[in-house]
């Protein structure tokens, strides 16, 4: 039920997506995009209370560029997970943190705030958080794309 709540949710915010590009590319080439910041697509967080994300460019379930934004509260944990593909991470407001491993170490985490950006390689442990103030981090890879948790050791 969650599954298809989300998909659902997702097919939407691509539908949305896909007429404010219509609507603002008149004379563009085929194939460009752009998102203005009035444009972003916020819809909440699945997995978060208080989180909302919007895919900017492609779809979190199928194969091809992945753009997808994510606007976080303040002292929001993401505890041990990985992914199947590489990310690139660029903090566009806020602060945003990293650690790396299977256990959640508040000490460990690297802090990010606007401007920065990292790579993240594919199957990497890692944990993240935010800062004292609401963050927004652009993430980039190649879909499909997943999380999965992990267990601590």
């Amino acid at each position: 039920m969650r599954r298809s709540v989300v998909t659902k949710a997702l097919l939407l915010g691509m539908f949305v997506t896909s007429l404010v590009h219509a609507a603002t590319n008149v004379g563009a080439p085929e194939g460009f995009i752009e998102v203005r910041p009035e444009q972003v697509p916020w819809r909440p967080h699945p997995a978060m209370q208080g989180a909302e994300f919007a895919v900017l460019v492609g779809a979190l379930d199928r194969p091809g560029p992945l753009v997808v934004r994510v606007k976080l509260p303040p002292r929001a944990r993401f505890m041990p997970h990985t992914h199947p593909e590489p990310r690139t991470y660029t903090v566009i407001s806020g602060e945003w943190k990293l650690g790396f491993g299977h256990d959640y170490d508040e000490k460990a985490l690297l802090s990010y705030g606007p401007g920065s950006m990292y790579r993240l390689p594919a199957q990497v442990a890692h944990f993240q958080s935010t800062g004292p103030e609401p963050t927004i981090v652009q993430i980039e890879s190649i879909g499909p794309t997943k999380t999965e948790f992990v267990k601590a050791r």
